[in-house]
């Protein structure tokens, strides 16, 4: 029999409680049944589903995994699967040029020599599609890849600020020498995305007077670049592919000294997994990468940075402080954000679950452990409430999507061997 090699899929190494949900995004295909990598295409840092429009001229690779569980793919699908495009046979990996609107489908079909019992891995017909569009009237902008992530895999937001994703028409403000990484997309008049070609594709920045020179893509992120300012400048960010200049982002230093407020919003799937703290200006303008300090007020909670190039109003929260109990129990903190003379609490509450299997090793905090330093506030939460998680989590860990969606912006996925 067959051996198949069970793979993570890039940005979805989350905890199976912290998916229960929202679900997995390791299943992308037109019925859900296969995840489908489409490199060098590239749609979008956190989904790309069958049915994408994207630039034509584009080259587009279909690479698939079959979902195993919440956060594995089996590989070798060409032993359990025949592919096809318009009826004529591919094998997996194998890559066209998308020339027509009309576009391109791969169809997959299950086969009946498939050496993994049924029981163990459900085999459904299933499709990928991708449409194809011209150039014309099209722009580019920065994605809110955190945001987006957040919202597609949690449950819901403490609040949903009208800013929490910035005008794409209004310049991003950015605190001077911070470097930010973000994806870029094509976008139509609607504000609808478009694939584009990273092969084919330059990202461009110029300040100044200078001539604009090519940004290299993050260190193992090859749909993240760099965006930076020093202080006094403003740069121009752009898009070459297809023939065309796409503007995505003009970027304006702004000095920290700037802000004027802040505010927390904090994102739960069961118990809460990251929070944000927005930096306004005295017009109401979000800044960018300023300092923020994040402690907590009471409560324990793990509050940790997300990575080098995810700005600190960011952090990454999980409830691996204190062991699982033994029956369900209702947990609570005090949130703060502090940037110099500003403050922001928010208190959050949620549901902790008993853990589904009993460990024999001893519980072990984590090592990013903060435990609250006092009771809130001399204004205590006002009028702000209580942000409380709507359904139980099972625990463990539901923090590390976001330090591992940074794999999902990464290079294309190493084929297991074997």
């Amino acid at each position: 029999m067959l051996t198949f090699l069970a793979r993570v899929v890039p940005g979805c190494l989350l905890a199976t409680a912290c998916l229960a949900a929202s679900g997995c995004t390791s299943a992308n295909s037109e019925d859900g049944h296969l995840y489908v990598f489409l490199r060098p295409l590239f749609y979008s840092a956190v989904h790309q589903p069958s049915g994408l429009r994207a630039l034509l001229g584009s080259k587009v690779c279909f690479d698939a995994g079959i979902p195993e569980s919440g956060d594995t793919l089996f590989d070798g699908i060409e032993a359990c699967y025949d592919m096809a495009i318009a009826g004529v046979p591919i094998v997996d990996g194998d890559c066209v040029s998308l020339d027509q609107p009309s576009g391109v489908q791969v169809d997959y079909t299950p086969r009946a020599d498939c050496p993994v019992e049924e029981a163990e891995l459900e085999l459904l017909p299933d499709r990928f599609r991708v449409e194809g569009v011209p150039v014309d009237g099209l722009r580019a902008r920065l994605e809110w890849h955190m945001e987006h992530w957040a919202e597609h895999l949690g449950e819901r937001l403490s609040s949903r600020p009208a800013d929490l994703i910035p005008d794409a028409d209004e310049p991003l403000r950015l605190v001077p020498d911070v470097v930010v990484g973000f994806p870029v997309n094509v976008i139509d008049a609607a504000g609808e995305r478009v694939g584009w070609d990273l092969s084919q594709g330059r990202v461009l920045e110029a300040k100044g007077g200078d001539p604009a020179r090519t940004l290299t893509p993050l260190e193992d992120a090859d749909t993240l670049w760099p965006v930076r300012v020093g202080a006094g400048e403003q740069s121009t960010i752009t898009l070459e592919v297809a023939g065309a200049v796409l503007p995505v982002a003009t970027v304006v230093a702004t000095p920290v000294e700037q802000a004027a407020s802040l505010a927390i919003v904090a994102a739960f799937s069961g118990e809460p997994f990251g929070a944000r703290a927005i930096v306004r200006d005295g017009e109401g303008r979000v800044i960018v990468g300023a300092p923020v300090e994040w402690s907590l007020v009471e409560g324990e909670l793990v509050l940790t940075s997300v990575d080098d190039f995810t700005p600190p109003e960011y952090t990454i929260i999980a409830d691996d402080c204190v062991p699982a109990p033994a029956a369900t129990e209702s947990r609570r903190a005090v949130l703060r954000a502090r940037l110099g003379e500003l403050s922001d609490e928010l208190e959050i509450e949620w549901m902790a679950m008993p853990p589904e299997e009993v460990s024999d090793e001893p519980f072990s905090p984590d090592p990013a452990c903060q435990r609250g330093t006092g009771p809130a506030g001399d204004g205590g939460l006002g009028d702000r409430g209580c942000n409380c998680a709507s359904r139980a989590s099972a625990g463990g860990g539901s923090w590390t999507w976001l330090a591992a969606l940074t794999l999902m912006l990464g290079g294309r996925r190493r084929r297991s061997g074997g």
